[in-house]
């Protein structure tokens, strides 16, 4: 409802346009990937007596967009660790499954968004020092308009990365993404610390992506407007919906 609001408010003019600031997300691909983006075969998580993933088998191709639905603690964030843990791109993520893999296509990069970015963000240094080591190739004017396009104007792009606030954490690791040219996009809860600005600009990002996404989020605007796929999660099941969230809804009253 707050969202809501906001929307209403700025759409009543109160706010001039030139006084919002408006990041510009676009998250473009060195390449594509394969058609067969990734193949999952009898996947299997558990933690003690509880699973949170019980044997999971799907085939994802190239462009689709996953959402990833469920309550907080119904193993997501689980879910999609489970997927990367040793995918091309995705970093050092080590994460043991029970049983069952995740077989990555040809050409996959994956790019990946933690549920907490602030984890992976090296503190003593600059924001420009620590992207700049991401990528030593990158100039300083392409790295300086990368920052820009985030909101980290000018003398900005010396501020230590130990005073970022947490949408300026978000912000600078979408410059890393930006640097990365992924064709797999791994999103956990990425608007948690974003303002509504930076939503809708994100929004719209993921929509003209023309790679796969995977996308954990409560956010039930940002998942119907980009969502191909529903993943939902939750009591020890995945179940895996071919379609999108307006479709899933309908289906779930139903059922009721």
């Amino acid at each position: 409802m707050s969202r809501k609001k906001e929307v209403e408010r700025l759409q009543s003019g109160d706010l001039a346009r030139s006084n919002i600031a408006r990041p510009f997300i676009r998250f473009e691909m060195k390449r594509p990937s394969g058609k067969h983006a990734l193949e999952i075969k009898g996947l299997a998580k558990s933690y003690g007596e509880g699973t949170v993933i019980p044997p999971f088998t799907a085939s994802i191709t190239r462009g689709e967009k996953i959402g990833i639905l469920g309550r907080n603690g119904a193993g997501k964030t689980t879910l999609i660790r489970s997927l990367i843990a040793g995918g091309p791109g995705a970093g050092d993520e080590p994460f043991n499954v029970d049983a069952g893999v995740a077989e990555w296509g040809h050409e996959v990069n994956i790019g990946y968004f933690p549920q907490d970015p602030r984890a992976w963000i090296q503190t003593g240094m600059t924001i420009f020092d620590w992207l700049q080591a991401y990528d030593p190739q990158a100039g300083n004017e392409e790295l300086r308009g990368l920052l820009g396009q985030m909101l980290f104007a000018r003398d900005e792009v010396f501020k230590p990365t130990d005073a970022l606030s947490g949408g300026e954490v978000a912000r600078l690791y979408f410059c890393r993404l930006f640097l990365q040219k992924p064709n797999v996009l791994v999103f956990d809860e990425p608007t948690n610390h974003l303002d509504l600005e930076s939503i809708n600009a994100l929004n719209f990002a993921l929509q003209k992506f023309e790679g796969t996404l995977f996308l954990v989020t409560h956010d039930h605007d940002l998942i119907e407007e980009t969502a191909t796929r529903i993943w939902n999660v939750g009591g020890g099941q995945v179940e895996d919906f071919r379609g999108g969230y307006e479709e899933f809804q309908k289906e779930l009253s139903k059922r009721k």
